[in-house]
């Protein structure tokens, strides 16, 4: 299994600064790092932000990615939807929270400016031995519409498997594949 972008939030030197009713965990200004932000609200709201392109295709030859695409890794996608549903289930035990959380997920690219288009969002899957690769069947789509799933502070391991992979099953059914965690 890939490590989640909470792993790159280890080299965040101390602890979570604390924000206006929130703790914030980021790497955004740090050179080199993995682009994360995290923030745990005091009400139990969570936020996950990565980029999940970085670096996603570093064994694919650049004419392999569409022209004017953004390639997104599919296992990244994965772990960040673990991380998100772990992270949301944590807090919300924490804060004894006892009604059903709603996890939404969802892919976006940013613009550099509002004029330039929308670039097309590129999956690319490890395949069998590590080896990466785009599927020829796959759709390259400009929007990515939220998912959403319940979970509830209760639930146990098991469940918190499975709405992590209804997150990723959601999300990446919208590029035309059929993934597994």
């Amino acid at each position: 299994m890939r490590p989640g972008p909470l792993t790159s939030l280890e080299i965040v030197t101390g602890n979570p600064r604390p924000g206006l009713r929130r703790w914030v965990l980021s790497t955004l200004l740090l050179p080199g790092a993995r682009e994360v932000h995290a923030e745990l609200h005091h009400d139990g709201t969570v936020l996950l932000a990565a980029n999940v392109s970085w670096n996603a295709a570093r064994h694919l030859p650049a004419e392999a990615i569409p022209d004017a695409g953004i390639a997104v890794s599919q296992d990244f996608v994965g772990a960040c939807c673990r991380d998100l549903t772990t992270t949301a289930w944590e807090l919300a035990r924490r804060l004894r929270v006892d009604s059903a959380l709603q996890l939404t997920a969802t892919l976006t690219a940013v613009t550099p400016s509002p004029t330039t288009p929308t670039p097309a969002l590129v999956p690319v899957i490890t395949g069998f031995g590590g080896f990466t690769d785009i599927p020829d069947h796959a759709r390259h789509p400009r929007r990515i519409q939220p998912v959403t799933a319940t979970l509830t502070p209760l639930d146990a391991a098991e469940a918190l498997h499975e709405t992590a992979q209804e997150l990723f099953t959601d999300v990446m059914n919208q590029f035309g594949l059929d993934p597994q965690l």
